[in-house]
C-alpha cells in the first residue's frame, strides 16, 4: 500500500465518480483503476460497488474509509509539523508525578525563563504504578515519585524490567498532619505507637493495593487500616483533616501545601526518637535517552531545589 492509493481512494469517494476524480488528480482513468484495483487485491476486499449509475462503497469499503481518512490525516500532520523547517519548534515537557509541594514553582520558574518561545507543559498527577508506566510507554518523559525503604526494592526491580533509570533527590523522615480535631494538634511529635489506632487519611495509594486491602486484614504499614480513607487529591486531605480526627501520615514533600492553612504537622517518633529517612523521592527516565534543552533546564532547577 502507498499513500497515494488512498488519497485516490479518497479522492473516487469525494467525487462519487471514478472520472471527475481521475480529472481532479490529473491521472488517466485506467492508472487510477488500476490503484485501487491493487488497494482490493493487497487486503482482499471490495471497496465499491460498479454498476451502470456509478460507484457506491461496500460495507468493507465504508470501513475502510474511516481508517483511510486516519492514515492520510496523520500523514499530513507529520508533513505540516517537521516537513517545513521554517515551523516554530514547540517545546515540550510531559511529567508524571505524585502530588508535591514544590514542582508548581519549579514549572512557573521554567515558563518564566521561556516566555518568550512556544512551550507546551504536560504535567500528570497519578499514584506510583501509573508513573512508571506512563514514562515506559513515551506518555511522560520525566517521572518523580517517592519510594520508601520497604517498598524500593520492588519497585526498582519493575523500574529495571521495563528499561527505565532510577536517579535519587531527596530522603525524608515520617510526619504526622492534623486538623484541630486531632488530640495531638498541640504536640510537638507523635510516637508511631500513639498514632496506630488513629483514623487514617491515605493519599496516593495505587488502585491495586486499594483493591486488595478491601478483602484482606492485617496492617497497612504498621497502622491498623479499619479505619482508613484513602484520597487521591491533597484537596479531599485537607478536608478530613480539618473537619474529622484523622491523621495523614506524609513526607516532608507534600507538608508545603498546608501552609496557610489551620492544619499542623509536627514529626513522627519511633521510641523516643525522630523516625529514620525512610522516604526516598526519585525521579525515573528511559534507559539511554538524552534530555532537549528544557527537559535538561527542568532537572537543573529541580537539582537545585534539593542542593539548596
Amino acid at each position: 500500500m502507498r499513500l497515494n492509493q488512498l488519497e485516490y481512494f479518497l479522492k473516487i469517494v469525494e467525487c462519487g465518480s471514478l472520472t471527475r476524480a481521475a480529472q481532479e488528480l490529473y491521472l488517466s482513468q485506467p492508472s487510477l483503476t488500476k490503484a485501487i484495483s491493487g488497494l482490493e487485491a493487497e487486503y482482499d476486499m471490495k471497496l465499491f460497488n460498479r454498476t451502470s449509475k456509478g460507484l457506491s462503497l461496500t460495507p468493507e469499503g465504508r470501513d475502510f474509509l474511516e481508517y483511510a481518512k486516519s492514515v492520510v490525516e496523520s500523514s499530513k500532520a507529520l508533513e505540516n509539523t517537521f516537513g517545513k523547517k521554517s515551523n516554530p519548534l514547540i517545546q515540550r515537557l510531559a511529567i508524571a508525578s505524585q502530588q508535591f509541594d514544590f514542582i508548581y514553582n519549579i514549572l512557573l520558574l521554567l515558563y518564566q525563563e521561556n516566555s518568550d518561545q512556544l512551550l507546551q507543559i504536560d504535567l500528570k498527577e497519578n499514584d506510583r504504578g501509573e508513573i512508571i508506566d506512563m514514562v515506559e510507554e513515551c506518555k511522560a518523559d520525566i517521572g518523580i515519585l517517592v519510594l520508601s525503604e520497604k517498598d524500593s526494592k520492588l519497585f526498582r526491580s519493575e523500574i529495571q524490567s521495563k528499561n527505565l533509570e532510577m536517579h535519587l533527590l531527596d530522603r525524608s523522615s515520617v510526619y504526622v498532619c492534623m486538623g484541630e480535631k486531632s488530640r495531638f494538634y498541640d504536640s510537638e511529635y507523635v510516637e508511631a505507637t500513639e498514632a496506630e489506632q488513629c483514623l487514617h487519611v491515605v493519599l496516593d495509594t495505587e488502585q491495586t493495593f486499594r483493591r486488595e486491602l478491601r478483602y484482606k486484614s492485617g496492617q497497612l504499614d504498621g497502622y491498623g487500616y479499619e479505619h482508613v480513607i484513602f484520597c487521591n487529591t491533597i484537596g479531599v486531605c485537607k478536608k478530613f483533616l480539618e473537619e474529622t480526627e484523622a491523621l495523614l501520615i506524609a513526607h516532608k514533600w507534600v507538608l508545603g501545601v498546608f501552609e496557610g492553612t489551620q492544619i499542623r504537622y509536627v514529626p513522627m517518633f519511633l521510641d523516643g526518637e525522630p523516625y529514620p529517612e525512610v522516604n526516598h523521592l526519585v525521579w525515573i527516565k528511559r534507559a539511554n535517552e538524552t534530555f532537549h534543552p528544557l527537559e535538561n533546564r527542568f532537572m537543573e532547577l529541580l537539582e537545585e531545589h534539593f542542593s539548596a
